[in-house]
């Protein structure tokens, strides 16, 4: 097993809350809100399924999808997510329940009559799951778009993540390509099967995830293949404290009031999926625009880090991880009711949740991306510092050969200077003898 350093998680006292939300953050622990926040907004994306939000840097709109790693030692009080997702996910869980004992009322018909004049399989739609097939999966997906025409988000929730490892160690169950393909509305699945009762069509899977586990079983999850394929950039990683000599975290309950809040807030969220004539409701699109410079913003300061540390790995993992809290911050502002006065929150949250997921994937999985991709590697990530940094403020390009060579670096001098220069973090001074560069802080 991988071993990595256990972090703190940051305090989210700062940030303003709706309070539905709230309720759940400030009945936690300290070291517990955080992962609390994300468990309650996995919950919600996916009881939003008919929300839909523009983000800067695409054209097509997109669906609030999460999927969120909660990772503790055993005994660590990963349990906590079980009280969320039965209070948060309880109407839709009843119906699904209901949809399945329509299922095995045929099932049980189908075995009396023994397929005489049995009538047509009733379309069942079934969201809430843990364990599945890739075909029993791409059937339900099916079933969902033969009933509705449009997709709707899978509430994927394991309380074990070892439960997905071993999934995925079946070749039938083995969910990795899903896994990609479910982050993204419209990025479609065809399971072709030659016996009857398979689905023999493109469906578009999207689902919410919240999988809670141990190091070693986010090891066998998060394996070679899923950070070389791209499926950790489309997660958000949570760790609990060590809690080595503390007690069991003691969560608060909820008073009446906050409980006729919640459930006022997960009526309006399936109400806004479901009409009373049993047909979806057209989707909703939340206004995020005025959000726009904060994002470029942030992905600036993201670039300007890649160009000065060379890391691969940060190249690529701060781009889903600005969508994914883009798409909370899409939720909260919902939840806010798209309150104008809440928007310097939203975006206050969206900074805040981009770089705890950023800087979460490059201490998880940073250095195994970038020895995957031969990529610069990692006495610069140890250290937090940048080959940038480490230039002095004028230095030639001898200079910096020498840093590459002392860093064991395998990107050459002239890849640095072209792309620092064009990001106007260095100049060339002209009226050198020798070819000197300069940074330049100004610009």
């Amino acid at each position: 097993m991988k071993k990595t350093k256990t972090i703190k998680p940051p305090s989210i006292g700062s940030l303003q809350l709706p309070e539905c939300i709230a309720l759940f953050v400030d009945s936690a622990p300290d070291d517990f809100k955080l992962a609390v926040l994300l468990a309650v907004m996995c919950c919600y994306c996916a009881l939003g399924t008919r929300l839909r939000v523009k983000y800067v840097f695409d054209l097509d709109l997109h669906a609030l999808l999460l999927q969120v790693l909660i990772v503790g030692e055993p005994g660590a009080g990963k349990s906590f997510t079980r009280g969320i997702v039965k209070r948060l996910m309880g109407p839709l869980r009843l119906r699904d329940k209901e949809e399945r004992n329509k299922e095995k009322a045929y099932r049980k018909l189908a075995r009396k009559l023994k397929n005489k004049n049995l009538p047509d399989e009733p379309v069942v739609e079934v969201r809430c799951i843990q364990t599945i097939t890739r075909a029993m999966l791409a059937k339900r997906a099916d079933a969902i778009q033969t009933k509705y025409g449009e997709p709707l988000s899978f509430f994927l929730f394991a309380e074990e993540m070892g439960l997905m490892a071993d999934s995925n160690k079946r070749a039938y169950a083995d969910l990795r390509t899903l896994d990609r393909l479910a982050y993204d509305l419209g990025a479609e699945f065809c399971n072709e099967t030659m016996y009857d009762g398979g689905c023999n069509s493109d469906v578009d899977i999207c689902w919410n995830s919240l999988f809670c586990g141990t190091e070693n079983s986010l090891d066998e999850y998060i394996d070679k293949r899923s950070v070389e394929g791209g499926n950790v950039t489309r997660k958000v990683l949570c760790k609990l404290p060590d809690m080595l000599g503390d007690d069991a975290p003691k969560f608060k309950p909820i008073d009446d009031a906050g409980s006729a809040l919640i459930k006022n807030m997960v009526e309006r969220l399936m109400n806004e999926t479901y009409a009373d004539d049993g047909t979806l409701q057209p989707t909703h699109e939340i206004p995020m625009a005025w959000m726009d410079p904060q994002v470029k913003k942030w992905c600036a300061e993201q670039r300007i880090e890649v160009l000065k540390t060379g890391s691969r790995a940060r190249n690529c993992f701060y781009k889903r991880s600005s969508l994914s809290a883009f798409r909370m911050a899409a939720m909260l502002y919902y939840l806010w009711g798209e309150d104008e006065s809440k928007q310097m929150q939203v975006a206050k949250f969206y900074q805040f949740m981009a770089t705890y997921t950023v800087e979460g994937l490059l201490a998880q999985w940073g250095r195994d991306y970038d020895q995957m991709h031969e990529a610069d590697k990692d006495e610069l990530t140890e250290k937090k510092a940048s080959i940038y940094d480490l230039c002095p403020d004028q230095f030639t390009r001898d200079q910096l050969r020498e840093l590459i060579v002392k860093l064991k670096l395998k990107t050459d001098a002239r890849n640095f200077i072209c792309k620092w220069k064009r990001a106007k973090l260095i100049r060339e001074v002209k009226d050198s003898k020798t070819e000197l560069f300069e940074k330049n802080y100004k610009s």
